[in-house]
This record gives C-alpha cells, sequence and structure tokens, in this order.
C-alpha cells in the first residue's frame, strides 16, 4: 500500500490564506488597478481641513487635533519672516510633516522679531513655549502635508479627484489646483511631493 502523507488541517488553511493574500497583492498590482484614497483626508477634514477651508481654524484647534507633539518655528519664506507650528503625522503607511502657517498682524510679527533677534538670513529658529502659549488663539493661514518620500500622483487623484488646473511651473513640475477644495498639489512628473490646503479665490 502506497504512503500518502496526509496535509493537516493548519497547514491547509495557512496555505489558503498565504494564497488569498498572494492573490491580493497581484490585483492591487496588476496595470490598471485602482489605488486606494488615502487615509488623511478624511481623518482630518472635520477638525483640520473643512474649519481652514471656512477661515475659522485656530494654533489652538491645530494642537487640540495634532497634540503637544509639535512646535512653533520662526522662518524665512522668501525673504520674510513667518511663523509656522510643524508636526510629524503617519498616514497610509507613510510618515509625513504637517506645517502650519500662523497669520499675526503687524504688531504681533513686529514683537516676535524682535524676541528672536530674527533677520530674513537666519536660520529656522524655535520659539520658545511660553511664547506659543501666548498665540494659541491666532488663526492659521495655510497648512501644508509633506510626505518623506513622494506620492505617485494616481493615489493624489484617488483621494482628491482630477485637479481643476495644472499649471506648468518649470520642466517637469506642476501646480495642479483644486479651486472648490481649496487645495494646490506640488507635482514633478508623476510624484508628489506636497499639498497646500488654505488656497483662497473663487471657488
Amino acid at each position: 500500500m502506497a504512503f500518502r502523507p496526509r496535509l493537516g488541517m493548519a497547514t491547509f488553511f495557512s496555505l489558503i490564506i498565504i494564497g488569498l493574500f498572494a492573490l491580493g497583492n497581484w490585483i492591487m498590482d496588476r496595470p490598471g488597478a485602482e489605488p486606494e484614497p488615502m487615509q488623511w483626508r478624511a481623518t482630518y477634514e472635520e477638525r483640520l481641513w473643512a474649519p481652514l477651508r471656512d477661515g475659522n481654524l485656530t494654533l489652538a484647534d491645530v494642537v487640540a487635533v495634532m497634540g503637544e507633539t509639535g512646535e512653533l518655528w520662526m522662518i524665512s519664506a522668501d525673504g520674510e519672516p513667518q511663523l509656522v507650528s510643524r508636526h510629524v503625522i503617519q498616514s497610509d503607511d507613510a510618515d509625513w510633516r504637517m506645517q502650519a502657517v500662523i497669520s499675526l498682524d503687524e504688531q504681533r510679527m513686529e514683537s516676535l522679531k524682535q524676541a528672536q533677534d530674527w533677520k530674513a538670513d537666519m536660520a529656522d529658529q524655535s520659539v520658545s513655549p511660553a511664547v506659543a502659549a501666548a498665540l494659541v488663539g491666532q488663526p492659521v493661514e495655510r497648512m501644508s502635508l509633506m510626505p518623506f518620500k513622494p506620492i505617485e500622483t494616481q493615489r493624489i487623484i484617488a483621494t482628491l479627484g482630477e485637479p481643476d488646473m495644472r499649471m506648468e511651473v518649470s520642466g517637469d513640475d506642476q501646480a495642479w489646483v483644486y479651486g472648490r477644495a481649496g487645495i494646490v498639489v506640488a507635482v514633478t512628473g508623476e510624484e508628489a511631493y506636497s499639498i497646500m490646503f488654505g488656497l483662497r479665490g473663487n471657488r
């Protein structure tokens, strides 16, 4: 009588799971497969993106959502002083830098420049927690979301849809404009490098 090894039930189900996993990867990787929308849009829609579009987002709101892990920085933007709140988030199996630009009136900005001894050619400077605490009620002008590694543009389209306008910047660089959502995406070739929220204008 020929000997026939029997396949254990645990091994049998393991092979089924492995097969289904491989099939799922093949479906996702095959040409024409639709990429999944990225989760950061839905995750922060109600507490960040919508209030920002409406002009109602403050630094306190950002801190409430992101926690105390962020820091305030005084930076130079095209030679002009700018106050930003920086954070790092994890979404869609990737790390992202999140930066919020804080709006200050002329008097507060001048006071901050003096306190930081700010000059246009200086490197980014951290702002003390005491100063940050005094500015929590200030409005947020705009926010940026920047992946540590570029994101394929197909994932941007899956998340935001086709842009209202694709503006040529230089070479392969483009700005994808989503006017109604108040979003601009910086694109080079087939990769996206940053997503800016808070575009103002007619929608």
